[in-house]
């Protein structure tokens, strides 16, 4: 046996190997066309729990503005539905003059207060509009 030359056919492990490899891109491309669904596809859909808010208890804060009783929020609120000008005037005078010691017990004033009664005596015509 001689070296084989150019155009020669190949030794048969050659041969081999590139049966092999056909053989292998066949069942590849077999297997793609007969096979099943993909698996790269997206995943399947899936049912989403609804989402519930459950029913919570509310308490009011312990103080109206954090600072004040809620009763005078009630007393604010009475004087004005008695549409008393005169004692809503008095109460934002009261306030006025317990700023400085509203200030030093909770750190700021009585202006949340005085807009309140003011805004309140507005709205029911105090002012006359």
């Amino acid at each position: 046996m001689g070296i084989p030359s150019r155009g020669s056919i190949p030794s048969p492990v050659t041969r081999l190997l590139a049966w092999a490899f056909v053989a292998l891109v066949v069942i590849g491309v077999g297997g793609q066309l007969l096979g099943g669904p993909d698996e790269i596809g997206p995943p399947p859909r899936t049912a989403v729990p609804s989402t519930t808010v459950a029913t919570v208890a509310t308490t009011p804060p312990p103080f109206w503005m954090n600072k004040y009783e809620w009763g005078l929020k009630e007393h604010v609120d009475a004087l004005a539905a008695d549409v008393d000008c005169a004692a809503l005037h008095d109460r934002y005078v009261k306030a006025t003059l317990a700023n400085s010691a509203v200030t030093a017990r909770y750190g700021t004033g009585t202006a949340d207060l005085l807009e309140y009664i003011f805004n309140t005596s507005e709205a029911i015509g105090c002012y006359g509009e």
